[in-house]
C-alpha cells in the first residue's frame, strides 16, 4: 500500500471517530491525491507475460508451417508482426496513452517480433554475411523499440545482444582486435541508458523497478564484465575487472540513490571473490578485506542482506584455506558447525535490533 492511499484511509477513521469535521477531513484528502491513472503491478506483469506467450506462440506456428509457405509470404509474414506492433505504438503516442500496462506487452512482443523477422528473412533469402553482422543487425533495430516503449522486459532483454555479438566477434580471435571489439560492445551496451533513464523516471510500480533495476544491475555490473573477460581471454584478471564494474554500479546507485542497484553490486562483487582462495594471495587478500568491509557495513546500516553476503564470503574464504590443510576431519566440522551458528545468532541478533530501532 502506497503512503498516500495509507493517509487516506486514515483521513477516513479520523472523520468517522470524530477526531476531524467534515471540512478538515476534505481539505486533508486534497493534499494526499491518489493517482487512478496508475496500473498495478500485477496487471503489468499478466500483460508482459501474455505479449511474452502471444510471440513465442506465433513464432510456434509460424515454424510449423514454414515449409509449406513461399519466399514472398515468408517475408510478409515474418514483417507483419512488426509492422502491427509499430503500428499500436505509433497511435499510442499519438494518443498520449501512458499506461505501462499498454507498453510493457508491446515492448516486449515488438522486441520478440523484429527479432524473429530479422533472423526469419535472413534465413528465407540467404542473405550473407556472419553471425555478428546479424546480432547487430538486430541490435540496432531494436534499439528504438526499447526507447520508445520503455520496457522493462525489453530494456533487460537488449544489453544481452552486445554481449552476444562481442562474444561471436571473438570468436576463434583470441588475440586480435580485442580493445575494440570489447569497446565497441561497452558502447553498445551504453546505448541503452537512454532507456533505463526514462524508465526510472517514469516512477514504475515496485515490482517493476525492482525487475528493471535488477536486469539493469546485473547487465551494466555482470554483463560489462563478462564482455571485457572474453575479449581479453582473462583468468585470474576477470576477479579484479568484475570488482570494477560492480564498483562503478554501486558508485552509480549512490551519486543518483538508485534502488537495488547496491544489492546487485555487492552481490556481483561477493561473487567475484570467491575463487580467490585458489588463485594470487593479492587476491585472496583483497578479498578477505572485502567480506569484511561489506559485514562491517551491513551491520553498522543493519542491512541483513550486506551482513549475510559479507560473512558467506568471509567463511567461505578462511574455510577454503583451513579445508586445505591436514587437520583432523571431526575438528573442520566442528568449525564449519561453529561458522553456522556464528551466522545464525548474529542475524538473530540483527532482527532484533532492527525490531527495536523501528519501534
Amino acid at each position: 500500500m502506497k503512503k498516500e492511499e495509507w493517509l487516506r484511509g486514515e483521513i477516513a477513521k479520523w472523520r468517522s471517530d470524530g477526531a476531524v469535521d467534515a471540512a478538515t477531513a476534505d481539505a486533508l484528502l486534497a493534499r494526499y491525491p491518489v493517482d487512478e491513472s496508475r496500473i498495478g503491478w500485477g496487471a503489468i506483469v499478466a500483460g508482459a507475460f501474455g505479449a511474452l506467450l502471444i510471440g513465442l506462440g506465433i513464432i510456434a506456428i509460424f515454424a510449423a508451417n514454414w515449409d509449406f509457405l513461399g519466399r514472398g509470404i515468408r517475408a510478409v509474414v515474418s514483417v507483419a508482426p512488426v509492422a502491427a506492433c509499430g503500428t499500436v505504438a505509433l497511435v499510442a503516442k499519438s494518443k498520449g496513452w501512458k499506461s505501462m500496462a499498454l507498453w510493457e506487452p508491446i515492448g516486449i512482443l515488438w522486441f520478440i517480433s523484429v527479432v524473429a523477422a530479422s533472423c526469419l528473412v535472413a534465413q528465407t533469402y540467404q542473405v550473407g554475411g556472419s553471425v555478428p553482422g546479424l546480432v547487430l543487425f538486430v541490435a540496432a533495430l531494436t534499439l528504438p523499440v526499447v526507447w520508445t516503449t520503455h520496457s522493462v522486459g525489453a530494456m533487460i532483454a537488449w544489453p544481452v545482444l552486445p554481449i552476444i555479438w562481442a562474444f561471436s566477434s571473438m570468436e576463434g580471435r583470441w588475440h586480435a582486435k580485442e580493445a575494440t571489439i570489447a569497446s565497441e560492445a561497452l558502447l553498445m551496451m551504453a546505448a541503452s541508458l537512454p532507456a533505463y533513464v526514462a524508465f526510472i523516471r517514469r516512477n514504475p510500480p515496485r515490482a517493476s523497478l525492482v525487475i528493471g533495476q535488477i536486469g539493469s544491475g546485473l547487465a551494466y555490473a555482470f554483463g560489462a564484465g563478462l564482455v571485457v573477460c572474453r575479449c581479453f581471454a582473462m583468468s585470474d584478471g576477470c576477479v579484479l575487472v568484475f570488482w570494477i564494474c560492480a564498483a562503478a554500479v554501486l558508485g552509480a546507485a549512490k551519486l543518483w540513490k538508485l534502488p537495488v542497484w547496491t544489492e546487485i553490486a555487492v552481490s556481483v562483487a561477493i561473487c567475484a571473490g570467491f575463487p580467490t582462495p585458489f588463485l594470487d594471495f593479492g587476491f585472496y587478500a583483497l578479498a578477505l578485506v572485502l567480506a569484511i568491509a561489506v559485514a562491517v557495513w551491513g551491520i553498522m546500516r543493519m542491512r541483513i542482506f550486506l551482513t549475510n553476503m559479507g560473512l558467506v564470503l568471509l567463511s567461505w574464504l578462511i574455510l577454503a584455506k583451513f579445508f586445505e590443510s591436514s587437520v583432523n576431519f571431526t575438528i573442520k566440522g566442528l568449525v564449519l558447525i561453529a561458522f553456522g551458528i556464528l551466522l545464525a545468532v548474529l542475524n538473530v541478533v540483527l532482527v532484533r535490533a532492527k525490531k527495536r530501532r523501528a519501534k
